[in-house]
């Protein structure tokens, strides 16, 4: 190599340093602003992994999944990436996505810990995935048996309860007209008859009117709701409801 030559090379070899000097401080500087830096198809699967994962890191979320996105054009068979990717839909909210991209990882590498980690969490607190095997809809029914047992037993016992106090209401409304008849107490008589009236009580309404016509006739009885219920639209009904058993107590006799 002649003088000439190694001038040459040498210069070459300066512009080649030159360039690349700038290329790192171009792509740094990038970085440091928040601009999302698009994987080459030169960098390696760690280096895109890390990036996307520095991303995830800073809660830069849209650029995470940009950046993976495309490093996954350059490395389509890594678990890790589409895992990485995953999580960033996870940490914006897209569960659907999510739940696609670890299933990706997962079909390229079933052992995958992350993948199969989130997968988990997703399915259990968010009830969102559906399994795709015998074995893991029967783990779904071992965890909701306890549930289910628990609300079957729940609802026993509310109708249970319910029938319980049911019969003590209508005993205590029963014992209650029935003392207050004798006792010729009009004002509680007719508000037994008000309240059953509000609660549609009409089973207990009917035998409490045929109570009444028991102890006095039709207009009597009439009398005493017209003088003792305050509200007329009620008044009206409980009326109306008198005459109706009246006549059916009639056509029976």
């Amino acid at each position: 190599m002649n003088r000439t030559e190694r001038i040459i090379w040498l210069i070459c070899v300066v512009l080649t340093l030159t360039v690349m000097c700038g290329i790192i401080e171009c792509r740094a500087d990038t970085a440091s602003q928040g601009v999302p830096v698009v994987p080459t198809v030169l960098e390696s699967e760690v280096s895109c992994g890390r990036m996307g994962q520095e991303l995830i890191d800073r809660g830069d979320y849209e650029l995470a999944v940009s950046s993976l996105e495309q490093s996954l054009k350059s490395h389509p068979r890594s678990d890790w990436l589409y895992s990485l990717l995953g999580r960033a839909y996870f940490k914006m909210g897209d569960l659907e996505l999510a739940e696609a991209q670890f299933r990706m990882a997962l079909d390229i590498n079933k052992n995958n810990p992350a993948a199969k980690r989130m997968v988990l969490e997703m399915r259990k607190t968010q009830d969102l995935l559906r399994d795709r095997d015998v074995s893991e809809w029967i783990n779904i029914a071992k965890e909701r048996a306890a549930d289910l047992v628990t609300l079957v037993i729940g609802v026993w016992l509310g109708t249970l309860l319910s029938g319980i106090s049911g019969r003590f209401y209508s005993h205590f409304v029963r014992t209650s007209f029935r003392k207050a008849l004798a006792k010729k107490d009009f004002d509680y008589v007719t508000d037994i008859l008000e309240d059953l009236q509000i609660k549609r009580e009409k089973a207990q309404l009917r035998m409490r009117l045929r109570e009444l016509l028991k102890e006095y006739d039709l207009e009597e009885a009439k009398e005493m709701i017209i003088e003792y219920v305050d509200d007329r639209e009620i008044e009206d009904k409980l009326v109306h409801f008198l005459v109706q058993i009246h006549k059916k107590s009639q056509v029976k006799s």
